[in-house]
């Protein structure tokens, strides 16, 4: 019985040393009030839109980071740099004009050193850099932004229409990224001289005047499906399952599309150095294309399987006495052209914006300056799952038709 109401009675106290181990507040491992040395040895490597600004650290032993104060925008700035770095980025600033930077360092107790002052020559801006570059141009159904993103930033391009009443006012956007593009086409405006502004954003909210412009968009028109037709040329594939060619302009992205057999492996036809599945179709009318439009197999099967990813596209206007032996006489419309998945990830996992974009169709610009054609060769380099069988639901074109 005494060995019993022991026992109870150590468990009691150690119940009650655990609860007031939880209830002890929780605070830096190492606590003094011991302000950290300064960091010494300060160079700065001044660069577009900031700074790169190295240093010696303390012998601190318990120094935990580097903290940067400056201005941005009117906004007081901290930035921070590990204990394990010897530099601090500086970035987001548009002005040129000399900028104090304080840096201080931290240590665990949250003690801070004096602050020692670095003053920074920021470059031009990237943002500043872009909007430079601007161009805006004619393009099929409006106007053609014309840019060099040299520093790949993330930025907003805003576009400005004049109204009726001739006043500009902001009308949509394009979102650029670290991308190899060097142009965007803003759509949807009618084949009058119209004046045109454009804007760029960046992540810091730094954003630059408006750029104006009096511009002519192209006229263009979306080619009637109903004068598409089937050819087969040699090197094309046959049809299989059932899934045939008039299925791609039938104005439907449901039901059956276009398939080509996946046991076949396809015929090597020069420039081409190895087989590929690919067919030809005849547009019914001789066009100066601007852009074309293909939807995917939908459902489960976006980004996945016979779905195009890697494929190119050629046109001619007169079909060749050879029958379609080789492309001599023939147009690259879409070179290297390639299917991306927005949301980047693994075969078979899609997220929303996945879907959404197979659902709203993957399309594709051609050359400005690209000769009228009428007959289309679609090329199928890989499809995502690394053959080369083809599905496609649906195919449309835009141009202007040709006098």
């Amino acid at each position: 019985m005494k060995n019993l109401k022991l026992f109870c009675l150590t468990a009691f106290s150690l119940g009650m040393v655990l609860i007031s181990c939880e209830e002890e507040e929780k605070g830096p491992l190492i606590g003094d009030d011991v302000s950290p040395n300064v960091i010494t040895d300060v160079t700065v490597e001044n660069l577009p839109g900031g700074a790169l600004i190295k240093y010696k650290l303390p012998q601190d032993e318990d120094a935990l980071l580097v903290e940067a104060n400056y201005v941005r925008n009117g906004e007081l700035i901290s930035a921070r740099s590990s204990i394990f770095k010897n530099f601090i980025s500086i970035e987001g600033l548009k002005e040129t004009a000399p900028q104090d930077v304080n840096l201080a360092v931290v240590d665990r107790s949250n003690n801070k050193s004096a602050s020692v002052k670095v003053t920074i020559n920021p470059e031009t801006a990237p943002i500043d850099k872009l909007f430079s570059s601007f161009e805006l141009v004619p393009d099929f159904g409006g106007v053609r932004l014309k840019y060099n993103n040299e520093d790949n930033i993330k930025a907003e391009l805003l576009l400005y229409a004049a109204d009726e009443n001739g006043s500009i006012s902001y009308n949509q956007s394009a979102f650029i990224d670290n991308d190899n593009r060097t142009h965007f086409t803003y759509r949807t405006f009618e084949p009058t001289l119209q004046t045109f502004g454009v804007a760029a954003i960046d992540r810091w909210n730094n954003i630059t005047s408006v750029k104006q412009t009096k511009v002519l968009p192209l006229a263009e028109i979306e080619l009637d499906i109903q004068e598409f037709d089937n050819l087969f040329l040699n090197g094309d594939r046959q049809d299989a399952f059932g899934w045939i060619m008039p299925n791609m302009w039938n104005g439907s992205i449901d039901g059956s599309g276009y398939h080509t057999s996946q046991t076949e492996a396809g015929v090597t036809i020069a420039p081409y150095t190895e087989p590929f599945h690919m067919f030809t179709m005849d547009l019914g009318v001789t066009a100066k294309l601007s852009r074309f439009k293909f939807w995917q197999r939908q459902g489960s099967w976006i980004f996945t399987h016979g779905n195009p990813r890697y494929f190119e596209v050629w046109g001619i206007d007169e079909l060749p006495a050879d029958n379609g032996d080789s492309f001599e006489g023939w147009t690259r419309l879409v070179e290297n052209g390639e299917v991306i998945k927005p949301s980047g990830g693994a075969i078979g996992l899609n997220s929303a914006e996945d879907a959404a974009s197979a659902a709203s169709g993957e399309e594709f610009e051609f050359p400005i300056d690209a000769p009228p054609v009428r007959y289309i060769r679609f090329v199928n380099l890989k499809n995502w799952s690394e053959g080369k069988f083809i599905h496609i639901m649906e195919i449309n074109f835009w141009g202007q038709l040709a006098e």
